[in-house]
């Protein structure tokens, strides 16, 4: 039978270390030329050469491989559309409150809570505090606009010991982008402090070991806040219920 001198062994690409044909220079997937100085050489049938060589240029092959790059760009592609989206869809916030909290009426119940220690306690609903955020910023917007991204408001949703700070803000004024850092809070010693525990860009959410560098994005609203916060600071303490806080007087 005629014989022809092949080689049997794999050639490993040294850059992407793709496993070659022994018959090939370079290597078939990045295209690098490959170390041919480790092939060993036996004698073969020169009819499973042929074999070897049609299946190396197999058209059916070309295609598949082709295919299966063309799915892999597909998939990549969806699951980045889907990255966008679940960025720029609206998560569950409560609409804009048409209620507005008289700032005064509850910043004195809190100055009298914390030096005459009346009331004992109050309770402050979510959709109260979100009309006192309201009127606390409404004078407060242009200063809290940052580049290409117009204030429109802050908003809180209370969960058992967990408070969602949530600020939208309209991108050049055509959609609106929400971010969100989830605090767990903390009074202890005269000392108001948030853990954050999360975060949120519209739905999608954000490893807490990242959100960790958000903070940031939500300081200048929060500082708003701060003459309050200063007061809730001088209490014994606030519980965090669904939907509500219990603020207790020292």
């Amino acid at each position: 039978m005629t014989t022809t001198t092949t080689s049997t062994t794999k050639l490993l690409c040294p850059e992407c270390q793709h496993e070659n044909e022994p018959e090939r220079v370079y290597c078939h997937d990045c295209g690098a030329r490959l170390d041919r100085s480790k092939v060993r050489v036996k004698k073969e049938p020169i009819q499973d050469t042929h074999k070897r060589v049609k299946r190396m240029f197999d058209p059916t092959r070309a295609k598949i491989i082709a295919l299966g790059k063309s799915l892999v760009r597909v998939m990549f592609g969806a699951g980045l559309v889907a990255l966008l989206l679940d960025m720029v869809l609206p998560p569950d916030v409560p609409p804009p409150t048409k209620k507005e909290t008289f700032v005064s009426a509850l910043r004195f119940d809190l100055e009298s809570m914390g030096t005459k220690h009346q009331p004992p306690q109050i309770e402050v609903t979510e959709e109260q505090a979100n009309g006192f955020i309201a009127s606390n910023v409404k004078s407060k917007h242009e200063s809290l606009d940052k580049p290409m991204l117009e204030f429109k408001r802050a908003l809180v949703a209370f969960h058992e010991r967990r408070c969602d700070f949530t600020t939208e803000r309209s991108f050049m004024g055509y959609w609106s982008i929400y971010m969100t850092c989830l605090y767990q809070p903390e009074l202890k010693d005269g000392r108001l402090s948030g853990k954050v525990i999360g975060s949120r860009i519209g739905r999608l959410p954000i490893h807490p070991k990242l959100a960790q560098y958000m903070g940031p994005l939500f300081g200048d609203a929060v500082g708003a806040l701060d003459r309050d916060l200063k007061l809730v600071s001088k209490l014994r303490s606030l519980e965090l219920h669904e939907k509500r806080a219990v603020l207790m007087a020292p």
